[in-house]
């Protein structure tokens, strides 16, 4: 249909279509596949369900009552280390390949929701990386300037939101890959308290604190599609019920007056890019005359945590998903994942518990930090990278951390949102950053 060739997929506009009746779920998912031959797909996806398939789910989909779908006739994509029933799952990686008999249970849930699956989106193989280009198939392309990299590890899932090929996707967050990539294409990367969104039928990186993100448009598309995915699974041994007193997402109130931490100025690092520093500078003084008032905290126990990610005994939790492609298809995995996956081999039982009691004393320093303030306020990433950057220096790749790792070992929740363009057009993602279970506070804010 000619009158969806323009139309954002964001769910208040096809809700309005749908209740309307100026089109069907069918005549979406047709015009996501125009899109996708018309535009060339960014190499957003691994597996594009056939068109056929898609539109059978459609279908299904018209065939329920509409009331009993909260996310009716939504197209959505997930990352490829969630299973799919009957897809094929790689994490990236060829060598790995299987096919599922069940979907994962975010996957259940969102198509009991009414929501349609396209297909298996584009990552850094295994998940490992924040740029979106440690791949051996062609990397997603950034949905709006193709000289930078796509953001990672969860790149195909936001640029098939950036690129109006989804109204949501669901990714995999470690270290930051459902907020740097939301970052990088100027869409929404929400990123749940670890436990409230089960991750069973995942690939996991780091089991203990893995979390899946929801990508979307606006905030209030990525709270409805939490509000659906989130809820104890007891067939998930990680799985956690919000503590009493925590709302629903949808539920969460406007602070009015409200405090919010930022670190002391020579903790916030920029790498020499001034033009991201005064954007920051002007998303806090935009927060001030919001009502927020700024308290400057100690921003180390945080970083000495997003260290633990890749420089400590945790990385053996990848190990323990991916090491047996490592010994037997090494030529199969990309070098810099190879290599970061690699040094879990080093450690010792010793140095585990070591690091696993320091990240508990971590947890208390930091959680008592945030107790007393609305929000930690950051930028999302501390600079922008181009393709030909990370090609040349592989190990920028840590530079995209700084500001996200440290949240899924200390089991905060997250929130990027767009925050506006830089003066060079180039967009800026904000992230907000809470204590444990208090994501519809984020998500009001």
């Amino acid at each position: 249909m000619s009158a969806l060739h323009s139309l954002s997929l964001d769910a208040a506009t096809l809700s309005r279509g749908y209740r309307d009746g100026r089109f069907t779920p069918a005549d979406v998912v047709a015009e996501t596949y125009r899109r996708i031959a018309a535009e060339g797909d960014h190499h957003a996806w691994l597996h594009l369900a056939p068109r056929e398939e898609a539109l059978a789910r459609a279908a299904a989909v018209s065939a329920r009552p509409h009331g009993e779908q909260p996310l009716f006739g939504l197209p959505y994509g997930v990352k490829d280390n969630i299973d799919v029933a009957g897809w094929p799952t790689t994490a990236g990686c060829e060598a790995l390949r299987y096919v599922p008999q069940r979907s994962a249970a975010v996957v259940e849930r969102l198509d009991a929701a009414g929501a349609i699956n396209l297909g298996k989106q584009n990552m850094d193989q295994f998940a490992t990386g924040l740029v979106g280009v440690r791949t051996v198939t062609p990397p997603a392309r950034n949905a709006l300037d193709g000289t930078l990299v796509p953001g990672g590890s969860s790149s195909g899932s936001a640029v098939a939101v950036a690129a109006g090929f989804t109204t949501f996707s669901i990714g995999s967050d470690t270290g930051g890959s459902g907020r740097v990539p939301a970052a990088y294409n100027n869409i929404v990367g929400l990123k749940p308290t670890p436990g409230l969104v089960s991750t069973r039928g995942f690939l996991y990186c780091n089991r203990t604190f893995d979390a899946p993100p929801v990508f979307a448009l606006t905030v209030r598309d990525a709270q409805a599609v939490f509000d659906v995915i989130a809820g104890q699974d007891p067939e998930d041994a990680g799985s956690v019920q919000r503590p009493p007193g925590e709302h629903r997402w949808g539920h969460g109130s406007p602070p009015g007056l409200f405090r919010f931490a930022l670190p002391r100025p020579d903790q916030l690092d920029f790498f020499g890019d001034d033009t991201m520093r005064r954007r920051f500078n002007a998303v806090v003084d935009l927060l001030h005359g919001l009502g927020g008032t700024p308290v400057t905290v100690d921003l180390d126990p945080f970083l000495e945590a997003g260290r633990l990610v890749f420089d400590s005994p945790l990385v053996a939790e990848r190990w323990l998903t991916y090491g047996t492609i490592l010994e037997r298809h090494p030529d199969a995995v990309h070098p810099a994942v190879a290599q970061a996956i690699g040094h879990a081999t080093r450690y010792t039982a010793s140095d585990t518990f070591r690091t696993l009691y320091r990240l508990q004393e971590l947890q208390v320093l930091t959680h008592r930090t945030l107790a007393d303030v609305e929000a930690l306020v950051l930028p999302t990433v501390g600079t922008l990278l181009t393709v030909a950057e990370v090609q040349a220096d592989p190990t920028l790749n840590t530079r995209m951390g700084r500001y996200t790792y440290f949240a899924n070992p200390l089991r905060l929740p997250a929130l990027s949102v767009p925050a506006g363009f830089r003066a060079d057009g180039r967009p800026f993602g904000l992230s907000v950053v809470g204590a444990p279970f208090t994501d519809a506070r984020l998500g009001a804010l």
